[in-house]
């Protein structure tokens, strides 16, 4: 190999590697701030609008990490919890949500209030001012259905979506949490069913639920119960819940027994004494109990305890269709493709096309791009780049399972410009890119900008990118989305300033080609710094000035 391919290569790894270690310094950053809020927020004074007698917090429960909330003398006021860290890995539009959930001695979902959110300010102020997104989640127990299909917020759905995600999983039959039978099961209620078992290891793919290993610390069972599932189904007087033993798979059930109920002592008296019904359900597969019919099956309930045996087997039905649901799955089958998916696959098509190919060179139909680009990717989708997703992606993931379009379109604008040497977001894809090119040159006159002052404005996007970065880093209180014009093509929720900025910008843009994209855009300059720009290349000053900041931001 030549030297200048071993130079090349060295210069995209560089770059490469700086937007990597970018994006470590600001998870490791935000990460730290995360539990220090938390922990400031569940102080009891913050919590006094929703118990006014509040005087601690007890310790949490061992089984759900729930805290009781205790008043004078100690009594029980209700409970407290927050969908973090489950929630944290559920990424909104640029990022996830912590929500505080308030809930009665009963256990009864009373209030919610959100902790702190990193996705788009204007996304979540659209969520926060719709009432009935909140209040469908009212009155809710442990593991109840909700009573009507989920609301999400128009204008905002990944983030109302990731939102009621964090809260549904906390509150649902995905957690393994119950008020109602808070004690999490024992090895000695295992062996009770299978008297091998020498330990228990804690199963996360089976939430509540636990790997039963013999001495040999070899998996022979997993040991689930049907609560929180059904905390909700009454049998005479109370629910009831049930150990299921499965095997060592995971896919069939092996044995039962009735762990605790509040129904009649009598009526679970003749339940527990009869193993003619509890033998019933043994060696069936999840499928088959998930869709057991009891009347073909020829399943009756226990004489003198139909009710409380018909809720016993209506919760074993149940709790099988939950784990069946909860069963991992290929990384594909996890990916839900809206309708802007296709959409971005669609302009990516396009964007290639004028590209790669010499269809560029043809004035109508590179016009009819860039306004398809501004009606669709803009007005439409109006999912485009900018500092505020992209941040909120380095610290907290990305939402590939609920975007993974939007997802491709980020890769391609990364790793265009150093694996081709073209911007292609810039130039092919980003709707406000696309009006300034349609508005170029429509007016006789122009301004050209003195080299003097072309050179000096050049330099405001690397400073601006530079200060999204430290105020990632230090946690300062700024929007980043009114740095930029973007949420402007989403005008039902954009802030005041990306307003104002998107206006100035096409204005300028009509005496000076492209005046935002060369004087105000910090995405843009993002993609000029990890740029490969041909042979001529070499690790200039802002490669090292970003390099520095970069150190210098992990030692902060």
């Amino acid at each position: 190999m030549s030297l200048p391919f071993h130079r090349h290569l060295l210069i995209r790894l560089f770059r490469l590697v700086l937007l990597v270690a970018a994006v470590l310094v600001i998870r490791e950053a935000v990460q730290e701030r995360a539990a220090e809020e938390t922990a400031a927020a569940l102080q009891p004074e913050r919590l006094r609008d929703f118990f006014p007698d509040i005087q601690s917090l007890g310790p949490a429960l061992a089984t759900s990490g729930w805290r009781p909330v205790l008043g004078t003398d100690e009594k029980l006021l209700g409970y407290i919890t927050t969908t973090a860290p489950e929630s944290d890995k559920i990424i909104g539009y640029s990022g996830p949500t912590n929500s505080l959930l308030v809930f009665s001695p009963q256990g009864v979902l009373t209030g919610i209030r959100v902790l702190k959110s990193h996705d788009t300010s204007d996304h979540l102020a659209e969520v926060i001012a719709d009432r009935k997104f909140f209040n469908q989640f009212k009155d809710q127990k442990p593991g109840e259905p909700l009573k009507a299909p989920l609301h999400t917020v128009s204008g905002a759905t990944l983030t109302s979506a990731a939102i009621a995600q964090g809260i549904l999983q906390k509150l649902g039959q995905s957690t393994g949490t119950s008020l109602r039978f808070p004690d999490e099961i024992t090895l000695a209620e295992v062996q009770t069913l299978l008297p091998a078992a020498a330990s228990l290891k804690t199963a996360p793919q089976y939430p509540g639920g636990f790997e039963v290993l013999d001495a040999d610390q070899k998996r022979i069972a997993i040991a689930v119960r049907t609560s929180p599932v059904t905390d909700t189904l009454i049998g005479y007087k109370g629910p009831t819940d049930t150990l299921m033993l499965l095997d060592a798979s995971g896919q069939n059930l092996k044995k039962i027994a009735l762990r605790r109920s509040y129904d009649t002592k009598r009526y679970v008296g003749y339940i527990t004494g009869d193993q003619y019904f509890l033998n019933l359900f043994n060696d069936r597969s999840l499928e088959d109990l998930a869709t057991l019919d009891f009347e073909e099956a020829r399943i009756e309930g226990v004489s003198g305890a139909t009710e409380t045996s018909w809720s016993m087997a209506e919760g074993l039905k149940r709790r099988a269709e939950t784990l069946l649901q909860q069963q991992p799955a290929g990384w594909l089958r996890k990916v839900t493709w809206r309708w802007q998916d296709w959409g971005h696959l669609a302009i990516l098509a396009s964007a290639f096309i004028m590209a790669f190919t010499r269809l560029r060179g043809r004035a109508w139909l590179r016009h009819t791009h860039h306004a398809l680009l501004v009606l669709y990717a803009g007005f439409i989708a109006g999912e485009l780049l900018s500092q505020g997703l992209l941040a909120g992606w380095a610290a907290h993931g990305t939402p590939w399972r609920s975007a993974p379009g939007l997802l491709l379109l980020a890769a391609v604008a990364l790793l265009g410009p150093v694996l081709t040497s073209k911007q292609l977001y810039c130039h092919h894809i980003c709707p406000h890119g696309a009006l300034q090119q349609l508005l170029a040159r429509r007016l006789r006159w122009q301004w050209r900008v003195p080299a003097w002052l072309d050179k000096s404005l050049s330099q405001l996007p690397f400073l601006l990118l530079a200060f999204v970065f430290l105020t990632v880093i230090l946690g300062l209180r700024v929007d980043l989305n009114d740095l930029e014009p973007f949420d402007a093509y989403v005008f039902r929720v954009a802030g005041l300033a990306s307003i104002i900025i998107a206006v100035t910008g096409v204005i300028a843009s009509l005496f000076t080609p492209l005046a935002y994209c060369k004087y105000g855009c910090p995405t843009g300059a993002l993609f000029k710094l990890i740029r490969f720009t041909g042979d001529a290349d070499r690790l200039g000053t802002r490669d090292w000035l970003a390099a520095a900041l970069i150190a210098a931001s992990s030692l902060i």
